[in-house]
């Protein structure tokens, strides 16, 4: 053994970088790293079951805590397995690292059969992460690790990458200090910060559209400030809620999607959108609804600045910085026309009630209980299921920034790896609502979650199949196939993992077991059997229901 290490360099600079959990699998690529990392004592590494519910949960991770989500994964086929999860970590703007070995620098891309070689590995990586590096040398080892560190905090949150070669993880060196980059708040160009003012202070009827970029900078409070002072209302996408606690009198929610909403706003004559890159979504949905009057388009991604719609009033800066200007330039602002507002107001109420309308009896009543249970700096996550399409992604109420995630994708099966993650991070009470066919992508963290006694509220949503798709399929072309799963017996699964839990069939049922986990310190798992419940809109049961693992 060597005084100290590559694999030591690595520890170390973990450590430097104030990392408290990384999520990782041993092998035989990376035990030099998890062995460091151990002796040094300074970070806890969570033994996740997969690579990529372990990347998912270093993205879950970073969102939650506004930091750096690590994951160690072996070369080859570990490293494949991360890249869902850095796709997703792309696409979300979340800062997370894979950290993973390669084979031994001697043989490298020479093909000769070296267990578990990736020899596109870098190529793979660079698809889904802006930056990577591969050190080929000892000396290369720190600077290609600053590198990706300093990568990772400069402009949009997005994923890096290192691999390290298993040579170069046993090879002696020495320390390397690791300069931890402070987040730039990119300035806005005082002219446009100009143009923008005098055209939001000559307005009388703007809207805010914050997304999550507003998150990403920390710049909920600077929103606030500069919607109160325009008395403007507040609109959320999906990914920036909690920008604005949406019991804020200002806040609209996340409804700009919505035709009712988006009729009501079409007066607006400037609308001033913060750090979002207005989502088309499936089929070109969306693309037409184009942001009324003038557009003044902030984000810290300037190629981004116009790309879905034309902006008059381009701001490439860091969020909080250009709102912050924004309310210091506006020295006389106009307050927004009350008939205006008035209008948003009532067509935001109406939403509302129609929405709650469409969940039939029982799911308003369990939103409601989740909501008066979870505390309200608690974390509530969805994944891509009927329940976040019906209520979660837009009724649910969000109080406060990262408290609210959900797979930006639009993949199924992210959400339980996410919270696993994310409930580590804050370490706060987590609650995340599942269907039943994306929750089977990642079941086995169920004994990730027992082992670590993580703070998480599972519910999944049950109805034996890929509910969506199901009423997708029955409405293009009046069939259903290959979406009916059968009903598996998930209190049964969990307990056989460590996880406590139980299967309900009525909201009362359901209210009784939402007190018990919420009072467990650790996991706890309710499987909600949808059969029983009165249905909520594009929900369709399967006609025959098959019972999996039931006695």
């Amino acid at each position: 053994m060597t005084s100290f290490s590559g694999a030591d360099l690595i520890a170390a600079a973990l450590a430097e970088l104030n990392i408290k959990h990384v999520f990782g699998i041993v092998s035989i690529h990376n035990m030099p790293i998890f062995d460091a990392i151990n002796r040094l004592g300074k970070t806890a590494i969570i033994d996740v079951r997969h690579e990529q519910a372990g990347t998912h949960a270093a993205d879950g991770y970073a969102r939650a805590t506004g930091g750096l989500g690590v994951m160690i994964a072996s070369t080859g086929p570990g490293t494949s397995n991360t890249v869902t999860g850095l796709y997703e970590a792309q696409y979300g703007s979340s800062r997370v690292l894979v950290i993973t070995g390669q084979a031994e620098t001697t043989f490298y891309g020479r093909g000769v059969g070296y267990v578990h070689e990736a020899e596109q590995q870098v190529a793979m990586l660079k698809s889904v992460c802006r930056r990577v590096e591969s050190p080929r040398h000892i000396t290369q080892l720190g600077p290609c690790l600053q590198s990706v560190i300093t990568d990772l905090f400069t402009g949009r949150p997005a994923p890096g990458a290192l691999e390290i070669p298993i040579d170069l993880q046993y090879a002696e060196t020495e320390p390397f200090g690791i300069d931890y980059p402070q987040q730039v708040d990119y300035q806005p160009k005082p002219a446009a910060i100009t143009a923008a003012a005098a055209r939001i202070q000559s307005a009388s009827r703007r809207i805010i559209i914050a997304g999550g970029g507003v998150i990403a900078s920390g710049a909920s409070a600077a929103l606030c400030r500069l919607a109160e002072k325009l008395d403007c209302p507040v609109i959320t996408t999906v990914d920036g809620r909690g920008a604005i606690s949406e019991l804020h009198p200002r806040s609209i929610g996340n409804y700009y999607n919505s035709a009712g909403m988006y009729a009501a706003l079409q007066e607006a004559d400037v609308t001033i959108a913060v750090g979002t890159r207005f989502a088309v979504g499936v089929d070109g949905q969306f693309q037409s609804q184009t942001p009324p009057g003038d557009l003044i388009q902030i984000d810290i991604d300037g190629p981004m600045i116009g790309r879905t719609h034309h902006a008059q009033y381009p701001i490439a800066a860091d969020a909080r910085a250009a709102l912050e200007a924004l309310d210091s330039a506006i020295t006389e602002p106009s307050m927004n026309d009350d008939q205006f507002n008035q209008k948003i107001w009532e067509a935001r109420d109406g939403l509302r009630q129609a929405m709650r309308k469409r969940l039939g009896k029982d799911f308003p009543k369990i939103m409601d209980l989740i909501r008066e249970q979870l505390p309200d700096d608690g974390l509530f996550v969805r994944d891509q299921t009927i329940s976040a399409y019906n209520w979660g992604n837009q009724q649910f109420p969000i109080l406060s920034p990262r408290t609210s995630m959900n797979p930006s994708s639009g993949a199924i099966g992210p959400g339980f790896p996410m919270s696993l993650g994310a409930a580590i991070g804050a370490g706060k009470k987590t609650v995340v609502v599942h269907g039943d066919g994306g929750f089977m992508f990642h079941a086995t963290e169920l004994a990730t979650a027992a082992q670590y006694q993580v703070p998480l509220v599972i519910l999944v949503f049950n109805d034996s199949g890929y509910g969506v798709l199901r009423w997708l399929q029955d409405t293009r072309f009046g069939r259903i196939n290959e979406t009916d799963l059968g009903k598996v017996a998930f209190a049964k699964m969990a307990d056989s993992m460590g996880v406590p839990g139980a299967r309900v069939q009525s909201v009362s049922e359901f209210e009784q077991h939402l007190k018990t986990a919420m009072a467990t310190e650790g996991p706890y798992l309710i499987d909600i059997d949808m059969a029983h419940l009165d249905p909520m809109e594009i929900s369709i049961m399967p006609k025959k229901t098959v019972e999996l693992g039931m006695d």
